[in-house]
């Protein structure tokens, strides 16, 4: 009886052994956090720049990034703070990426949500997607087809949302974002925001008088043309600027297109004044909005003018004048739909 007692009361404390185990490390986990954020943001206030802090549902860790450097002076691109930090044990799960980003006046931005990561390896021909903690790995690459033949015509990529992209840029201010050879279509159903810049490898044109002894601005760079081309297009909505970069400059290398049919996009500011918008590419729009910059510089890529160069199935246009010297012009929008062809 004394030892069928003794077990009935170790079964019943194992549970409650378990219980209690769980509960502290959930408060030993939300203790690092709270004190991982308040350090961050008392770093901002005293430093005078910006910091964020991310934390990752996969690895359960944290990593702190800033723009301080020393002497003083704020950098225009986050930089980590040393490596990334665990803040609970595996059996506490964040169900979803959160990044808090701290400005030295004491405001606080969080954006939550999953990163998904395409890594396209045309050498290894791979292409691996990582969401979450769930991953994807294909053998091959994303090409672009004749519509006649199917005949590959080279490596291309689009990337196309069912709604609105909230934010759009590149992995820092200065930094570049596509690699050489990438040709890459970002569309969305709805209105596309860029948040940063968006930068080529190599400039395709100068953005500069005398960059090239003699040459005018939009001038083709010897030796920078390897294929490289962004475009970004949306039909039913707006391609918005919302800057986040500290020293109110944007870049955008790529051929920006908001058009259809009787359509109403545009190009239009949504956040702060820019100081200095740059556009290394093009600008197609169906109505001319508020992009709400002290200084706008529109750079041409003047390989769109060359042998049909273009971002991979971008739509196109026909411009036609109603008469020899009418300032009326008709145009008409071709390939603003895209269709699934498996049979490829």
């Amino acid at each position: 009886m004394t030892l069928a007692v003794g077990i009935t009361l170790a079964a019943l404390a194992v549970p409650a052994v378990k219980s209690s185990v769980q509960y502290f490390r959930v408060r030993s986990a939300v203790s690092s956090i709270t004190g991982a954020i308040q350090s961050t943001r008392y770093r901002a206030i005293f430093d005078g720049c910006p910091y964020n802090i991310s934390f990752s549902s996969t690895g359960n860790t944290f990593q702190v990034a800033s723009e301080a450097v020393s002497g003083g002076t704020c950098a225009t691109a986050f930089t980590n703070v040393g490596g990334a930090d665990p803040f609970g044990s595996p059996a506490v799960v964040l169900n979803q990426n959160v990044t808090l980003q701290f400005k030295p006046s004491g405001f606080v931005q969080a954006t939550a949500g999953t990163t998904t990561t395409i890594t396209i390896n045309n050498a290894l021909n791979t292409t691996t997607a990582v969401s979450g903690r769930t991953t994807l790995n294909l053998v091959g690459v994303p090409t672009q087809n004749d519509p006649a033949t199917g005949a590959v015509t080279r490596d291309a990529t689009m990337l196309y949302v069912n709604g609105n992209i909230t934010s759009l840029s590149g992995p820092g201010q200065g930094v570049p974002a596509l690699q050489d050879g990438t040709a890459l279509t970002i569309t969305a159903a709805g209105n596309v925001t860029v948040t940063g810049d968006i930068l080529y490898n190599k400039e395709p044109v100068t953005t500069t008088q005398n960059q090239i002894p003699g040459a005018p601005a939009d001038t083709l760079i010897p030796g920078n043309n390897s294929g490289q081309v962004l475009g970004i297009f949306t039909g039913s909505g707006d391609i918005q600027l919302k800057n986040g970069q500290s020293n109110g400059n944007l870049e955008i290398d790529a051929s920006l297109a908001t058009i259809s049919n009787n359509g109403t996009g545009g190009l239009i500011n949504i956040g702060s004044q820019i100081n200095t918008l740059s556009i290394v590419g093009g600008r197609i729009q169906n109505q001319i909005k508020n992009i709400g910059t002290t200084t706008r510089n529109v750079f041409f890529d003047r390989r769109f003018a060359q042998n049909k160069f273009a971002p991979p199935w971008f739509p196109s246009t026909t411009v036609q004048t109603s008469a020899s010297n009418s300032a009326t012009l008709t145009t008409t929008i071709q390939r603003t739909n895209w269709f699934n062809r498996t049979t490829y």
